[in-house]
């Protein structure tokens, strides 16, 4: 895995329902880290190359990245609303003075036009927009 994303200069991975022993290391040049265990498998994790780790460590920037898993469709509405509300917190205890990524899989569809989302939608995605991708487009614009 760590060979394709050196290969296609990818700087930072997120990753779901990852299957590797629990701890930090040192993989092919990026560093992995994960959070949270479920059934004997990590429930998220990030891979950063060693230039970024670098980079922020030599510009004496604090660089955030957080890798989520949402409440998969069909579960409990309390469980999905609590996600939402927890990645909130997160993010807004972030200073507004250092950089933050997100990434993962939150199991919605934002649709391809913005429709009243124009400062947080890109246009970039495609299909119809489900309530799993509205409660995204919110969260981005909250």
């Amino acid at each position: 895995m760590e060979k394709i994303l050196l290969k296609r200069k990818v700087s930072i991975a997120y990753f779901q329902e990852t299957r590797w022993a629990s701890k930090p290391r040192d993989a092919d040049g990026y560093k992995l880290w994960y959070s949270g265990v479920l059934k004997d498998k990590n429930v998220v994790g990030i891979l950063v190359d060693r230039e970024l780790r670098e980079s922020v460590v030599e510009s004496a920037c604090t660089l955030n990245v957080i890798s989520a898993d949402a409440p998969q469709v069909g579960l409990d509405e309390e469980l999905k609303r609590r996600f939402w509300e927890g990645l909130d917190e997160i993010v807004r205890n972030i200073p507004l003075a250092e950089r933050l990524f997100i990434g993962g899989d939150f199991t919605g569809n934002i649709g391809s036009t913005a429709c009243g989302y124009g400062e947080v939608h890109g246009g970039f995605d495609f299909g119809n927009k489900n309530a799993r991708g509205t409660s995204q487009l919110d969260f981005a614009k909250g």
